[in-house]
């Protein structure tokens, strides 16, 4: 049996993109289109860090 690398990592993703967008807005109504971008990034970097384990050695 092997995961679904795609699947996987799509729901990785959706989950960094929806706390991204909700971070954005939880303390500012309309907040600007950069912080709603910076927060969806950071949202999704720190899905993926928690999905998936990273070698910060490697430079493949």
């Amino acid at each position: 049996m092997k995961p679904n690398f795609r699947k996987v990592l799509e729901l990785a993703i959706e989950e960094g993109v929806r706390y991204g967008y909700n971070r954005a807005h939880k303390h500012v109504e309309n907040p600007h289109e950069d912080a709603v971008v910076d927060n969806i990034i950071d949202g999704v970097t720190n899905s993926l860090y928690e999905w998936f384990e990273f070698d910060e050695n490697s430079h493949e």
